[in-house]
């Protein structure tokens, strides 16, 4: 299960990273609204944990970005603005449940808990298409016109971002977020190294030039019918 963390307290986000890297969770950690929605439009999470008051914004308005472009994770709200007006205000803006600060570790991994049991999770989803390539998120394999390739785990989160965002532009920053975590540091030879092994890997069972490099920006999925 992947979680991502959006709290701007430092001591606050470390003592959650540990609380559910404990409890067998996948944690990101960001900071701001900008990052959440990021974030949270980009990668597959079985749940996000939002703090209310943020440093370029509140939780609420990448709560509300998060529900316009569509993204169904499960949003648990953890905030000192705990007045029912406020938590009225929240669950009405599209929050799946409520939790104020101070709160027990215990009382929030069971409501974590019960939002991810209760919501199918994205991870487990049959399949991400883009033309006549499909890829497998639970066999981690991609498939092009009647071929399977089986993929690496970094070739599948390299892949599984391109192809989450298979009509956008991807920066190298971003891509190096979502294949090695957003605070990793990385040379960007190793992306170009990922990037041709899945290059060849394509090629080798029919989907040529299906990476394209936008010079200086990014890289992108081959546009559909070329």
């Amino acid at each position: 299960m992947r979680l991502l963390v959006v709290e701007d307290e430092p001591q606050l986000r470390r003592e959650l990273v540990a609380l559910f890297e404990r409890h067998g969770y996948l944690v990101d950690a960001v900071e701001t609204v900008f990052d959440a929605v990021e974030h949270g439009m980009s990668m597959a999470y079985d749940c996000i944990v939002l703090d209310y008051m943020l440093p370029d914004g509140d939780g609420i308005e990448a709560l509300t970005q998060l529900r316009e472009a569509g993204c169904p994770t499960p949003v648990l709200m953890l905030t000192v603005k705990n007045d029912p007006k406020d938590r009225v205000f929240g669950l009405n803006k599209g929050a799946d449940d409520y939790l104020g600060k101070p709160f027990h570790p215990d009382e929030l991994l069971a409501r974590i808990g019960a939002l991810v049991r209760r919501t199918p999770s994205l991870s487990d989803e049959e399949a991400l298409t883009y033309g006549k390539a499909t890829l497998r998120t639970k066999s981690r394999s991609l498939e092009y016109e009647g071929k399977t390739l089986e993929l690496t785990s970094k070739e599948f989160a390299l892949m599984e971002a391109l192809m989450r965002h298979k009509h956008q532009l991807m920066t190298r920053d971003q891509l190096i977020a979502k294949v090695w975590g957003p605070d990793a540091e990385v040379a960007d030879s190793a992306l170009d190294t990922y990037i041709y092994f899945l290059r060849r890997k394509c090629a080798n069972i029919g989907w040529k030039n299906a990476i394209v490099t936008v010079r200086g920006r990014g890289y992108a999925l081959q546009p559909e019918g070329e």
